[in-house]
């Protein structure tokens, strides 16, 4: 078949003699999908966003910390101690603004009650029913409709959503406290690929050749903390959202229900049949902590997430996930720390040391160490691709790490942590301080 029938323009050209139609099917095949990149990409370009007025893009600059990750002298082995102790520092913070989508790398944070500043503040949620609705279905037939959370476990293509956080800078020549950028403390930014299938009838051919040439991508800017009045004016309302055994009521910023044209594009994106929404957590509902987390008496503050699983912090040894690697098959794909999903990754000591933990201090702050991080199947995802693989790195982690005997089925790589006080500060280079080691006995949702 023809180059041009495969594009769907062979009725446009004319019948020619072989030799001719060779040469142009060559020229072609040349110059026509570079000509139609280049018109689209420049439309692409045009179309794209500014920079949200007012601010400045939170993250690092520069080359990311984790770039070395698997270099060995991270591996534990042949470890430096100082006077008995391992000389453990902080090597890569990381912030998910969005559950289960691409994380922003920090150099340094904020740690509050519910964990790192601006951590897992929104989440996609699908309508779940057993019927279909509609925007005229009456509210009675939608009584039975849950809005249940979504994350890589199901749904892999979640990782390829890029996530960016801006917030109000004072030195920007567009800053005013007037800016509605600047009222809603800062702007979350969502980007992932367009597809294309509605431009062309080969769009998905320019989609691929878009894709390795840089990608045209939606972008979207969303309040991150909108006002009484941005709630309104954008006509947020307030529904529930299920997230494990919680059903905490939470802003809809976005839904397929109200027809936002950009979330309908990434449900076609994503391959969900059912309504999308995103959701923003309420702060006067969070989600309270308690299973392994220390109580309130011995806090002083009652522990509290937005749209984390389970614990405000999650802290992972590079050492740990280099021993891992050391036992996965030869033919498994690379895997890092991000396969995890960790919010610090620290290194200095060996692999495993930090299983039991009870208490350790990270720059001039305490923390408590929960609990054990139980793995599910999210690690087999390559966070870069958004492509699960069948079976690793869990195979391997269940074979060599369900040590847990509050969960002997599944394997633990990691540590849960709740923050001694409700505001601290953390940076890389950090050193971490063991206080206090013990037992842990994991304790299920």
């Amino acid at each position: 078949m023809s180059l041009f029938k495969l594009m769907g323009l062979a009725k446009y050209i004319p019948r020619l003699e072989p030799s001719l139609n060779t040469h142009i099917a060559v020229i072609g095949a040349c110059f026509l999908p570079a000509m139609v990149l280049g018109l689209y990409l420049l439309f692409d370009i045009r179309s794209r966003q500014a920079d949200p007025a007012g601010c400045r893009k939170l993250g690092l600059r520069i080359q990311s910390q984790l770039a070395d990750q698997h270099d060995k002298r991270y591996s534990g082995t042949g470890v430096e101690h100082q006077n008995g102790a391992a000389s453990w520092r902080v090597k890569s913070l990381w912030i998910y603004p969005i559950k289960s989508c691409r994380g922003v790398e920090l150099n340094k944070g904020t740690v509050i009650g519910t964990g790192m500043e601006y951590d897992r503040q929104f989440c996609f949620a699908q309508l779940s029913s057993k019927f279909p609705t509609s925007l005229d279905t009456p509210q009675a037939g939608k009584a039975g409709h849950k809005w249940k959370f979504i994350t890589q476990r199901s749904i892999a293509a979640m990782a390829t959503i890029k996530t960016e956080v801006w917030l109000p800078d004072p030195s920007s020549p567009s800053y005013s406290r007037k800016q509605p950028n600047v009222q809603s403390g800062g702007v979350l930014v969502i980007k992932f690929p367009k597809l294309n299938n509605n431009i062309i009838p080969w769009g998905r051919f320019v989609g691929l050749l878009t894709s390795i040439a840089g990608g045209a991508e939606h972008s979207v800017q969303i309040p991150f903390n909108p006002t009484p009045e941005q709630i309104t004016n954008n006509g947020y309302n307030t529904d529930q959202m299920e997230i494990w055994k919680d059903s905490p009521k939470s802003l809809t910023i976005a839904s397929t229900e109200n027809a936002d044209e950009w979330i309908q594009e990434l449900r076609f994106y994503l391959g969900i049949t059912n309504h999308l929404a995103l959701f923003r957590i309420s702060k006067d509902d969070s989600r309270e902590v308690y299973r392994c987390a220390p109580r309130k008496e011995e806090l002083g503050y009652q522990s509290k997430v937005g749209f984390q699983d389970a614990y405000p912090l999650h802290i992972l040894n590079l050492a740990s996930v280099h021993e891992i690697g050391k036992k996965i098959a030869r033919d498994a794909p690379p895997f890092g720390a991000l396969n995890f999903r960790p919010n610090i990754v620290i290194t200095g000591g060996e692999p495993y040391a930090e299983d039991s933990w009870k208490s350790i201090k990270i720059g001039e702050y305490e923390y408590y160490v929960a609990c054990r991080t139980v793995r599910c199947l999210l690690p087999n995802v390559n966070p870069a691709t958004g492509i699960r693989h069948e079976s690793e790195p869990n195979k391997t982690l269940k074979t060599y790490r369900r040590i847990d005997r509050g969960d002997p089925k599944n394997a633990c790589l990691g540590m849960q942590m709740v923050p001694a006080v409700e505001e601290s500060k953390i940076k890389v280079g950090d050193a971490v301080e063991v206080l206090e080691t013990g037992e842990h006995c994991y304790i299920k949702q």
